[in-house]
């Protein structure tokens, strides 16, 4: 700042503090005026605070509205965000219901068909035994019209109605044999051939050489079962036997008198 703009600065200043030391004279000068003055005064503060203080109360009321408006909306969107997973669970329930019917008619209906399709074999099969029967009887009513007019003799009608009856009775009863115990009760095409016996696990070696394994693989049931009862029986006398041995050794009671004796070649009395 140049010295010409800081004389004229404190020009400025020093007009001003005249200016006001002139105004208070008036001011003391004029009681009126004086008593105006503070009043006015009195009034332009009373009115910037009631401004204020309104201006507070609107922007507080503007606020508390909106307030009041987000807490509506947040209720109001938790309201429809419930209704909407309320509607989302009944839409996934009636999908499923409906992926659950439709899997349903599907096995029931591969079901119907696998039966009607046993069923219509079954039949087809049963047409053709009689067919076969058909036919033996009218080979039959042949070899009996032969022996009757003389054309073979009575051994050898005899004979070839035996095989025919042999033949039909023994294709009947592999039939009804087959298709009762061979033949698998779902699928007219497949055979059962029922349960194989799972395979035994091989035996492995550790490092060491030695075999690991497990009984239990190999014996049966009531075998392994007997011999664990066998071992926990052996186990507990071997802990008795050492339990009685310790006692020995600490007090000198003979659990088994006369024991010691026979054992040192005594007579044991």
């Amino acid at each position: 700042m140049s010295q010409s703009q800081s004389n004229a600065a404190a020009s400025v200043l020093q007009y001003q503090e005249l200016e006001r030391l002139q105004f208070s004279q008036d001011l003391q000068r004029n009681p009126a005026q004086y008593n105006q003055y503070v009043n006015q005064r009195i009034g332009q503060m009373t009115d910037e605070v009631f401004n204020r203080k309104r201006t507070a109360f609107q922007k507080a009321q503007i606020d508390l509205g909106r307030y009041m408006d987000m807490d509506h909306n947040a209720g109001y969107y938790k309201t429809r965000s419930k209704d909407v997973v309320t509607l989302t669970d009944m839409m996934d329930e009636a999908n499923q219901k409906v992926m659950a019917n439709v899997q349903h008619d599907k096995q029931l209906s591969k079901r119907q068909f696998e039966i009607n399709d046993w069923a219509n074999a079954n039949k087809l099969e049963t047409l053709f035994f009689l067919q076969v029967f058909f036919c033996v009887s009218l080979l039959m009513a042949a070899i009996i019209y032969a022996k009757n007019t003389g054309l073979v003799t009575a051994t050898f009608a005899s004979f070839m109605t035996g095989v025919l009856v042999i033949f039909v009775a023994g294709l009947g009863y592999y039939r009804y044999y087959y298709t009762a115990n061979t033949r698998d009760t779902r699928l007219w095409n497949r055979r059962y051939f029922g349960k194989a016996t799972p395979p035994k696990p091989a035996v492995k070696c550790d490092p060491s050489g030695n075999a690991d394994f497990n009984m239990a693989d190999f014996l049966p049931e009531e075998i392994t079962k007997c011999a664990s009862q066998q071992a926990g029986r052996f186990n507990a006398w071997q802990d008795n036997l050492q339990n009685e041995i310790l006692n020995y050794q600490q007090t000198g009671q003979d659990p088994a008198p006369g024991t010691g004796s026979i054992l040192c070649g005594g007579t044991g009395a």
